[in-house]
């Protein structure tokens, strides 16, 4: 009988030493008490992002969605001893990192394809390598021709950039192959180049560009197979969408883009200007909402074509369309639109360099409005004195420049406390126009991967070393206490706030320069910018963006602390998984 007690007693031992095991990653519960939905995390830096730079708590717990407890680990225990415990293994606990501004639909479509871009991109599944020169990117495309089994399917690719990789045209497409369809989407993803064979199977000809009036045909050139800004948009994309947009390619490039934010740590993020055909909606909601994906999916509704369609009836007609497209996800849950919210885009993209500058390109060419000076006055009436919150896609220093007047006759005219118009990108801009941003009560959310990828290039095309080298005025906006965000505006940067965070306070090039390190944003507000001031950004603060009593519980796990190891190796930092709504989900390498 003694020898089965002792065997009993040492079964007993064993299994409670293999239950309380810990694993040796970012955590595990620990505790053999009755399962609850409270959950107590600690064993690591818990970063809470709530006052000071780097301030901390030993512990939190959080209950179904919802943080109920930050303080001491003692007292945890003490206050919630049913709670799940959550050992951190040394490794750091953030408030759950926000990208603030991104695509899906575009970054969808492009990263499915061939990618041939000036910096190399890494991808779930693939790495494309950077492609610097002209001779290498014809190279690159004939290589992929070359490769393709099927001689009639089209040939795919985005990423050509003209400063890096030279002219393009459908002349130059057909010596890559006369038989076979091509499309190239410009890096700036605001340009098409198509070759003979696609325009021809298209019907794409002068006539068909002159039907859509001066200012769209203008955009076009049916001679180089050049689609370029809004306009062109507008007429070429009812006949492309169906070759680049079908169902099949959506799906698998929301898939893909899924995989990358949750590899990077992300658990929400906003499209501003958002795309989606009704059709689309069952995609987004099987892959966006499904229970396997922790993030958040927020989008704002665009202006552009509501106002182009409904003007003519009036300021009413105009809201109630954008209120339309609103209405495709419910009011909550994981997807939704923002209420009362919209974008508007003033000048062209960066990444084409057909912003709008006050002083033009050293090469004489000129940039171009997407909705022109008095077009964005027309929609401010009418959506700022409904009171909604306009976020401004904006570039050039001259298209700032106009915007600023708009915002000042409005502030004027109706004036408004805590309306948070922001300003997107934030690409060129000079002192002056940040001391405007900051008295008329402006927040700024900036892409810092302009400066990372382009301000080389450009230093020696276009704008020139001064101005390429001052893009994205980070610090002087920090330095008037502006609140400030990053973004990468996928696919226009890749989607990873804590490079983001790395490019805005290294301001380094991918070829080594550091141009203006005066303009560096710091280690704080870079942090701040990818979690509270991005939730500001959006009016969550009081739901999301820090370690608080009362917020959601959604964390990102770090294996370092980004305030001990320093802005240069931010970007090293590796995200073990993520929190969501209290439910923990970690990242299988």
């Amino acid at each position: 009988m003694s020898k089965l007690i002792s065997s009993l007693l040492l079964f007993i031992l064993i299994f409670i030493s293999c239950k309380n095991e810990i694993q040796n990653k970012e955590g595990t519960t620990t505790n053999q008490k009755p399962t609850t939905n409270q959950t107590l995390y600690f064993g690591g830096e818990i970063i809470t992002m709530e006052g000071a730079p780097g301030s901390s708590v030993e512990a939190i717990v959080s209950e179904n969605d919802k943080i109920i407890f930050t303080g001491k680990y003692s007292k945890g225990l003490k206050e919630f001893p049913q709670a799940n415990l959550f050992d951190l293994k040394g490794n750091t606990m953030f408030p759950g990192l926000i990208e603030q501004h991104l695509h899906p639909f575009l970054g969808a479509l492009t990263l499915v394809m061939s990618v041939i871009a000036p910096e190399p991109w890494e991808l779930p599944n693939k790495t494309w390598d950077g492609v610097y020169t002209p001779n290498d990117y014809m190279a690159s495309l004939k290589k992929i021709e070359n490769e393709m089994d099927n001689p009639n399917e089209i040939l795919m690719t985005w990423g050509y950039h003209h400063n890096f990789h030279g002219e393009l045209s459908r002349e130059i497409l057909d010596k890559i192959s006369n038989t076979r369809p091509i499309l190239v989407w410009h890096r700036s993803c605001h340009e098409f180049y198509l070759n003979s064979v696609l325009m021809d199977q298209l019907g794409l000809s002068q006539d068909w560009a002159d039907k859509f009036g001066k200012e769209v045909a203008s955009q076009i050139s049916i001679p180089k197979g050049h689609f370029y800004e809004a306009g062109a948009m507008l007429a070429l994309l009812p006949k492309i969408f169906p070759i680049i947009g079908t169902n099949e390619r959506i799906e698998k490039g929301l898939v893909q883009m899924v995989q990358i934010l949750r590899s990077n740590g992300v658990t929400a993020y906003n499209e501003p200007g958002a795309f989606i055909l009704p059709e689309h909606v069952p995609i987004y909601n099987k892959i966006l909402a499904a229970d396997d994906v922790p993030m958040y999916s927020f989008f704002t509704p665009e202006t552009k074509t509501p106002y182009f369609m409904h003007k003519k009836e009036g300021a009413e007609a105009v809201v109630n369309a954008v209120e339309d497209i609103t209405k495709m996800f419910p009011e909550t849950g994981k997807i939704r639109f923002f209420k009362k919210t919209v974008k508007l885009l003033i000048d062209g993209a960066i990444i084409s360099q057909l912003m709008m500058m006050k002083d033009g390109y050293l090469d004489d060419h000129h940039g171009e409005w997407i909705q022109p000076p008095q077009e964005i006055s027309e929609v401010f009436d009418i959506f700022w004195e409904r009171d909604y919150q306009i976020l401004i896609h904006v570039n050039g220093d001259k298209g700032l420049e106009e915007l600023l007047k708009v915002i000042e006759r409005k502030m004027k005219e109706h004036p408004r406390v805590d309306h948070r118009t922001t300003i997107i990108h934030f690409a060129n801009s000079n002192e002056e126009q940040v001391k405007r941003i900051a008295e008329l009560g402006c927040i700024v959310s900036v892409n810092p991967y302009y400066v990372t990828a382009f301000s080389d290039k450009y230093a020696e095309v276009g704008l020139g070393p001064e101005r390429a080298n001052s893009m994205v005025r980070s610090a002087s906006v920090e330095k008037l206490e502006v609140p400030i965000s990053l973004h990468s505006d996928l696919p226009m940067a890749p989607s990873d706030p804590l490079y983001l965070a790395w490019c805005a306070t290294t301001r380094e090039t991918l070829n080594g320069n550091h141009p203006r390190p005066d303009l560096r944003l710091s280690l704080h507000q870079a942090m701040r910018g990818i979690t509270i001031d991005a939730a500001q950004s959006w009016r969550m603060e009081d739901e999301l963006g820090s370690i608080k009593k009362g917020k959601i519980a959604n964390f990102t796990i770090l294996k370092e602390n980004p305030y001990k190891v320093g802005a240069d190796k931010l970007k090293d930092i590796e995200i073990l998984g993520t929190v969501f709504e209290g439910k923990h989900f970690p990242i299988n390498k």
